[in-house]
This record gives structure tokens, sequence and C-alpha cells, in this order.
């Protein structure tokens, strides 16, 4: 069994930066492994661990320094790992994202039974790769993943918490799962495991090896794009009571209601 899993190197939210097309800066910030993704990856190797001969692909899009993702991919457990990386791949939206894993998954990892992803990053909340992805390869999914009951080479067993109930579902496969909840066992990878993943070699694809021109990728190829963006301003006051608190404190409560 063949497991995809799509990890993104996500910037640290308390050090944003951004470019003159409004796009985040993502050579210049912090940077560090998309959550949810992480609890795709723990609940990957949760399958992992049930069933013998499973191997797991860790694939990502990004800079070349997004190989610091896939590393932790690796040290988790993860058996192999794409970077696709490509100036002409900066400013791509979800649908190109979407693309650009969609043909990486198709001439790389062929026979795949099973891929999980992050339900959404924190750099855009959309929630749009993953199922983008999935109708890209003609396959079914199922987001918002609070659960993964069973998964192996015939059918996935999962379930999703909507509207205060709780859907279970089973899925045939090759499909995707969009994780929504933390794994019930999260992996910390010790020394010996980041030791064993640098011996990995990461395999890195670009514009050419995916078949793709200029002009269909990046800023340019996206249909859509980023209007404005911009930090919330947060304003605090204060107010310093001395006399007939409780009257004042009340009388404070009741205007902001207003």
């Amino acid at each position: 069994m063949n497991i995809v899993v799509c990890v993104k190197q996500v910037p640290d939210v308390d050090d944003i930066k951004w470019t003159k097309e409004n796009n985040l800066d993502r050579a210049n910030m912090l940077s560090k492994i998309n959550p949810q993704d992480e609890w795709a990856l723990d609940w990957a190797m949760g399958i992992k661990k049930q069933f013998k001969e499973i191997k797991i692909t860790a694939i990502s899009m990004g800079p070349p320094q997004a190989k610091e993702v896939l590393n932790i991919a690796l040290a988790k457990g993860a058996d192999r790992a794409i970077l696709l990386s490509d100036k002409a791949f900066s400013g791509s939206d979800t649908i190109i994202t979407a693309k650009i894993l969609a043909s990486a998954i198709k001439q790389y990892v062929v026979n795949y039974d099973l891929i999980i992803t992050g339900q959404m990053a924190v750099d855009g909340d959309t929630a749009q790769v993953p199922v983008s992805l999935a109708q890209l390869l003609s396959i079914p999914d199922v987001v918002g993943v609070n659960e993964i009951f069973n998964a192996d080479k015939n059918m996935a067993i999962v379930s999703q918490t909507q509207d205060e109930r709780i859907n279970v579902f089973e899925v045939n496969t090759p499909c995707l799962l969009a994780i929504k909840s933390q794994a019930k066992k999260h992996i910390v990878p010790k020394i010996d495991d980041y030791i064993r993943a640098q011996n990995i070699a990461i395999e890195v694809y670009g514009l050419a090896d995916l078949g793709y021109d200029k002009s269909e990728v990046g800023i340019i190829g996206s249909p859509t794009m980023v209007w404005r963006a911009y930090r919330p301003e947060i304003i605090k006051k204060s107010e310093e009571i001395k006399e007939n608190f409780t009257d004042n404190i009340l009388e404070i409560i009741k205007k902001a209601k207003q």
C-alpha cells in the first residue's frame, strides 16, 4: 500500500512579510510545517504501524528551504520525499498549486492508494487545494476528517463532524482524506530518526520535469490573485476605576454591549 502525504512549509504568523505583489515573502520569514499537515503525517504513520509493506511519500511544493519540512516528514517515518520547486511556481494560487501537485503525483507516485492532506494551511485558510487535487486526479475525497478508523488497498473508513453530527464514510481507494483533527498519537522524532532522514535523498522536480510552460504557472498562470492583504489592526483600550467600582464596571459593560 502506498500513501502520499502533502505537507507545506508555512510562515510563522508572528513574522509575516509581504512582497509588492501582495504575496507572502516566504524567503525572508521564519517558517514551520503546517500544523494540520503534521497531523496528516501522524495519521499516515498510524496506518503504517497497523500494516506491513506500507510506503509513505511526503510531497511538498515550495522554495528550496521547504526541504526542512520534508526532513521532518522523513524523520517521522516517511520513506520518500519529493520537493516541487521552481521560481516559476512562485505566487501560484490554489488551483495552480493543485495542478502542480496532481501532475507530480501522476508522474512520480503512480501506484498510490491513499492521499492524506491537512484540511487547510494557516497562511491561507482556503481549504481549496485538497478538493481541487482530488478532482484533478479523478478520485473521491472526504474533507474535515477527524478520525481514520481503517485504511487499506480497497477502502478507507473515516469520520467527519458536521453541524454537531458525526458522519462515518466508507470510501473506495484510491481516495483523498483532508485531516482536521490531531491523531491519537503525536510522533516526536528522536535524534536517530533525524540521522536516518539525512541519508534519504530528497527528489526535486521543477517546471521542465512536470511539462509546464512559465505562462501556465505562478502569478501569470493563476486565474485568481490577492487583491489586498494586510495585518488586522488591534485596538486596546484601558480605563482606570478608582471610586464606585461596581457601578462603574456595570456601566462599562452596558456600553460595550450596545
